[in-house]
Order: structure tokens, then sequence, then C-alpha cells
């Protein structure tokens, strides 16, 4: 679960409604006065279409006390206000309503060409037209019923099998319904003598039906009563309004009383209630939420010239579902953005970092490329990109209770609060900081830095020696000298697997000054000349991205810390690191250049040289000759490190076992989490393929690939047996694997 469950008490209604018509009022036609609200509901009726209250149809009046959940409706109703959009206006309240009342759209053009092929079957038409008034016409109450019905039939709202359908089931059993419904009283009518006002859905069909859905199974009955009073003795349905009788069978209806809880407090005294939240089970509490949801109701229409009651409807409608007629959805990057500034200003709140860290981290204030020693907070943009992340991802011993706010943050954002999570939701600040705001390499970059610094190797400094988040500030040529120094000890042990703080520094800065250098983003290749000689170039951009783009240039698809800890562990390629930090703090970064071949070290460079580790003296996999000797015998690794070394025995002995080392065992195991995250992936895009008009038994001229009423092929076809069996094995094996890894590794936090 990503969320946690809303507290019921205070939040949503917690007693059954009651019908109580108001003493010494004047009956309606169907001979019992109105109650509060349908005394209210009169006099709005009557401002908005201008006439005295009692001309109010008594059935407008029973439809909006059938449905009403709190006596603060009253309230909701006096404060009606007239809604426009561009074919008219429309009077509605906001309404607290009691879900299993409301009946699921008749008018719903998302389904209309799946949904009308089902109708087909009925030899009957599925309804959309509305017309003066709010009316609709039928054949009959069977008919609306089975628009209903081939409604459900496209879209099941009890499925519960991709993470879109989960996520969105549980977070009505978690929360309720949060966003409005939106719709109308509309008059139903299929004859002179057989029609009847009832409150539909518009907009938020998919939220009423998944809910009743979700209650019903909850409750072990059927919890769509809107349509109870339509119930003929012999079982035929007959479409009529709502009576004071009606009303209270369908109210009485609402304590389901067969279900295996108690679904409402037995008392209505504060005392009663809270011993029912007290005792009541998890399925009590989710039915709970979703039994009332929020409604906007439209009772008059006002069409402007030139346009219908069905048009304005239809603009409703067409607000938050058509394009252009709506706000642009947020991207991925504004909706990493938006947690990424919620999470930066509670640092700020519990002094993690200061105002003008935050500032600079929002983009309002832009710290220069080039180095300056006495600028503060940040001598550079190299090093401000990298403190955006070490800031809100890495676990630092040193400052104990800022990454569990920034987890804590995320948790209250309904977020996973995961290392990935919060890496890829502070990348987005880090791109803007880089000065990537905009540019069509941010997706490139983020996906990188996020998917680094999500692992141990970066974030975790209680499993590292040293703290290299300390030593970012410093000046290049000192962390570089350090990490030689740390690289020549590392080899005089036999260990150059373990990294110094000054290694893992050079290593994670480089890495962000590479990804992030515009001159690498921008870079151009020559790949002609033009009739005056002139060479013609074009755009190749060849920054550190997650994986060598896709694979070009035949580069091996690792990922970029990986080939920046490589090369830290080699003499070249500190050398390598520190020229690509020093290209991109200078006032206009440069390409960066080996400093011994002088050769451009674009992407694809790096990646050829440092896609597999140095051996155990530091040298490439390209240099593994003997080095050649210098004057006085001294050797190129020497020379490199500034210091005199014997070169050690790096033979591992017969009786270790690969993987044995610790941080072998580490690097496997994120290795494999990776290869399991690329299988996810390549689920997910499977899960999503919908299938072909043969298969989904829709006429050629109709299908529309981009239809979500198409079945999926996972849905439609299906995996064959023997491919799901094969799999048994694998994934218990992988599955038990697992949970051995987490209880050995709790047992031994335990001990610690």
């Amino acid at each position: 679960m990503i969320a946690d469950a809303v507290g019921v008490d205070g939040v949503f209604p917690m007693l059954p409604p009651k019908f109580e018509p108001l003493v010494g009022e004047q009956n309606l036609g169907d001979g019992a006065p109105p109650t509060e609200l349908g005394k209210a509901v009169m006099d709005w009726y009557g401002m908005a279409h201008g006439c005295h209250p009692s001309a109010t149809p008594a059935s407008v009046v029973r439809a909006i006390e059938a449905i009403s959940a709190t006596k603060h409706n009253v309230n909701a109703v006096r404060r009606a206000r007239w809604r426009r959009n561009h074919a008219g206006q429309f009077s509605v309240a906001q309404l607290d309503v009691l879900v299993p009342m409301v009946r699921p759209a008749t008018v719903q053009p998302r389904m209309a060409a799946s949904a009308q092929r089902i109708m087909r079957g009925y030899g009957e038409s599925l309804i959309h037209e509305v017309g003066a008034n709010l009316r609709i016409h039928a054949r009959s109450a069977d008919h609306l019923r089975h628009i209903t019905d081939a409604q459900k039939k496209v879209r099941q709202p009890g499925a519960y099998i991709s993470p879109a359908e989960k996520e969105f089931a549980d977070s009505l059993a978690l929360e309720g319904i949060r966003e409005e419904l939106r719709g109308y009283v509309y008059d139903l009518h299929v004859s002179d003598d057989e029609h009847g006002h009832l409150v539909e859905t518009d907009d938020g069909w998919t939220r009423v039906t998944v809910a009743q859905s979700f209650m019903g199974q909850l409750m072990l009955t059927n919890a769509d009563i809107s349509t109870l009073h339509w119930e003929n003795a012999d079982g035929t349905h007959t479409v009529r309004p709502h009576t004071p009788e009606s009303i209270s069978a369908a109210h009485s209806a609402l304590l389901f009383e067969e279900a295996p809880f108690d679904v409402w407090p037995s008392t209505q005294t504060r005392a009663g209630v809270e011993a029912w939240v007290a005792g009541a089970s998890p399925e009590a509490l989710a039915n709970i939420r979703m039994m009332t949801a929020r409604m906007d109701i439209g009772i008059a229409i006002r069409p402007y010239r030139g346009n219908t009651d069905h048009d304005v409807v239809y603009a409703d409608m067409a607000r938050f579902h058509v394009k252009g007629q709506n706000p642009t959805l947020w991207g991925k990057a504004d909706d990493e953005a938006f947690k990424a500034r919620t999470v930066v200003n509670d640092l700020v709140r519990h002094n993690f970092i200061t105002p003008e860290e935050r500032d600079i981290f929002f983009g309002d204030v832009v710290v220069p490329w080039a180095d300056d020693s006495q600028r503060v907070p940040y001598r550079n943009r190299v090093v401000a990109t990298t403190k955006v992340m070490t800031s809100t991802v890495v676990d630092d011993p040193t400052t104990p209770g800022r990454y569990p706010t920034v987890r804590q943050t995320l948790k209250r954002l309904r977020v996973s609060n995961s290392p990935l999570q919060a890496a890829t939701t502070t990348a987005s600040l880090a791109g803007l900081v880089a000065g990537l705001d905009g540019d069509g390499e941010m997706g490139q970059f983020t996906a990188a830095i996020s998917r680094s610094f999500r692992k141990a190797e970066l974030r975790d400094i209680k499993q590292q020696s040293g703290n290299w988040t300390r030593l970012i500030d410093l000046d290049t040529s000192r962390i570089a000298d350090g990490a030689r120094k740390e690289l020549l000890n590392s080899i005089s042990a036999s260990n150059t697997r373990e990294l110094g703080e000054h290694q893992r520094a050079l290593a994670i800065l480089a890495l962000i000054a590479h990804a992030a250098n515009p001159a690498l983003r921008n870079y151009r290749v020559v790949f002609d000349t033009n009739e005056n000689g002139e060479p013609r170039t074009r755009r190749l951009p060849s920054s550190l991205t997650i994986s060598g783009r896709g694979g070009r240039g035949g580069v091996t698809a690792v990922e970029a810390d990986v080939i920046c800890f490589n090369a830290v562990r080699s003499p070249h390629g500190i050398d390598q690191l520190e020229a690509i930090i020093e290209a991109a703090t200078t006032a206009t970064p440069i390409v960066p250049r080996d400093p011994e071949t002088n050769e451009e070290m674009l992407e694809e460079w790096l990646r050829h040289r440092w896609h597999k580790a140095p051996d155990g003296n530091g040298k490439p996999a390209d240099r593994t000759a003997v080095p050649e000797s210098y004057a006085g015998g001294t050797s190129q690794l020497e020379l490199d490190l500034h210091e005199g070394v014997d070169q050690p025995d790096t033979s591992r002995p017969e009786n270790l076992e690969p993987l044995s080392n610790s941080k072998e065992w580490g690097e496997a195991m994120v290795a494999l989490v990776d290869g399991i995250d690329h299988l996810a992936q390549r689920v997910s895009v499977l899960s999503q393929i919908r299938a072909n008009a043969q298969l989904a038994d829709v006429d050629e001229d109709d299908f529309d690939p981009e239809d979500e009423n198409i079945p999926l092929m996972i849905d439609k076809v299906g995996i064959d047996l023997e491919v799901e069996n094969g799999s048994d094995k694998s994934l218990d094996m992988l599955r038990d694997f697992l949970k051995r890894g987490v209880v050995a590794y709790l047992k031994q936090q335990a001990r610690q």
C-alpha cells in the first residue's frame, strides 16, 4: 500500500440517513410534505427556473432527498451557483451523497463504441441524447438497466488485475472517493405515465461503479440500489419517481443488515460512534469510506443561442476529458518536481538545508559553472547539482534525521517512500540546477542520476569507507590527489574493490559533470561538407546517460555510475575523471579531453574503456600489457600515482570462492535487482498491449487502437499453461532466495 488509510470519524458521515418530513408544511403532490432539504431544493428550483417554489416537481425534490447523506446539504443547496461552459450555463450545488443511491450514467460517451455493440444484442440503442429540461427518452426500464449492464461488461468495475486498477481500487478503500462526482437530476422518460427524476452521474461513472462493486464484495450483496424503487412485486421493473415510501425503503436497505459486519454505528450517540469505530474491522472501515462522496448536482440548464441542453451536458464532461477543453495534465517531470519542492521545503522547515540552498535547488538563484572557492554556498554548478542529490537522497549518519524526513514526506505525498522514489523525485531539481529545464536531455539526465543515487554505493554512507559527501566542495585537484593515495593503498592491500571517500567523491562529481555538461549535451559531429567546402554538422548528444542511449555505437549498456567507479580504480581513470570535472567548471564548459591522448571523452569513448573494472594493479582492460619503463626504472603506474609502490600479488587464492567478498556479493545483488527491474519493465509493456480488431470482435471500420475499452491481449488470449507452469519453479526459487536474504539482513542489523 502506498497510502495510509484515512480515519473515518470526523471525515465521513457515520450515521445512516433518515427521511424526516417537516411538520406544518404543505404536502407535495405525492401526499407528504418535504424535508428541510426538500424545501431548500424547492427554493433553489424556483430561482433557477424563474418560477414559484411550489411549481417544483415533487419527483425532483424526492430525487435529491433520496441520495442525500447529511443534513449539511441544506446549506450546500442554499449556496448553489451557476457554472458555465462554451455551450451554456447550469445551476449546481455540491452535496454529500450516498454512493449506493447514485445511478451510473446513461449518458456515457467514453464507452460508446464498445457498449453499443453489446446493446445490439438487446436490439436497443445506447442512449446519449439529452433533451430539453434534462429529459432522457428510453424504451423501458429494462432498456435503462441493459445500458448499465453493457457498460459494466465493457469496463468491469470489480476488476483487480492491472497495477492501475489495483491502485485505483485501493485508493477508494483507503481514502474514499476523493474527487467530486458530477451529474444532474435527469427526467428518465419512458411514456407519459412512466417517468421519474433520478440523480445520475455524467462524469464519475468509474468511481461510482467501482465503489459499488467493492462495497458489494465486502457486504456480500448488491450495493447498487439506485433503482430499487423501480422493482415490482412480480420481478419486473417500471420507471417511476421516488416517493416518501420508496425513500424510506431505500434508507432501510442502506443498513445492509445481511452484511457480515455492522455497516453503521448502532446508536447515534457520540459514545456509540466511537465504540463502533474502535471495534470496526478493516472491511467495515473501507466500506464506510466508500459509502459517501461529494457530487456536483445540476437541476437547471440555460443554453446559449444555437445550443441545446444536450450541448451543455456534453461540454460539462468535455472540460475534463477532451483535449483543448481542459488544462494539460501534469507530465511525469511536473509531478516529480512538485514532490521535490515539497521535500525540499520540509528539509528547510526542519533546518537540514538553508533557505539560500533552497533558492538554488528551485532554480531561483543560478550558480555559475566557473569554479570559485570563495562562492557560497556552492563553489560551482557541478557541486550545487550534486548537493541537491546528497541533501535529499544520501543517508548520512552525521545528519541522522534528514533522510528519514525525506522518506516521511514522500509517504505523506502518497507515493512509495523507497530510495528509488527519493532519487527520482529530486533528480528533477538536480536537472533544474544543472540548467536542463525544458531541455530535451532532461529525461536522460534524471534517469541516469536517479538510477545511480538509489544504490547503496552512493547513498548509504554507513556501508562505505569514510564520508564522501564532506569532500565535494573541495578543490578538484585535492579530491583527485586523495583518490590517488586511496588507490595506492588499496592496491597495496590487494583490495581495489573497496573505494575510499576521495575516490567516491571524484567519481560522483565526474558523473554529474559529464551528464550535465552542456558542451556534451549539445555536441555536434561533422558528417559532410557543403558546396563551399564548409563542414556540415548534426547534433549528437554525448553526455553520460543511464545505459548508453540504447547501446549507440556498440557500447556496453552498463549504468553510468559503474563507468565512473571503474575509472576511479585506475590511475588513468582518475586523471580522466579530474579532467571531466575541470571541463565542466569553467565559465563556458568545454568537451573534456583525455590528458594523455587528447581524445574527446564522449560517452561512447568512456564506455569502451570503463565498462569493465581494471585489474588489481589499476590497469584498464585495454592496457593489459606490462607498463613501459621510464628513466630510473619507474613504471607508468608509479608516475600516475605520484608515489612508488611494489607490485602486489593480486591473484585470487584458490580456496576463495567467487562472490564471497561482501562487496562483490552486494554488487551481484544489485545486478540481480536490476535484472528484475528490466524484466518488470518488459512485463509492464506486454501487459498494456491491446488486441487487434479480429480478436476484439470489432469491425475494422470501427476499430480504434487507442480506445481504452479494447481488451488487452493478456486478458483476451492469455498465457499458455505450460508457459506459466514452466516459470513456477524459477519464481519460487527467486522468491525463497529473496525472503531468505531479507531475513538474514534483518538478523544482522539486529545484532548491530
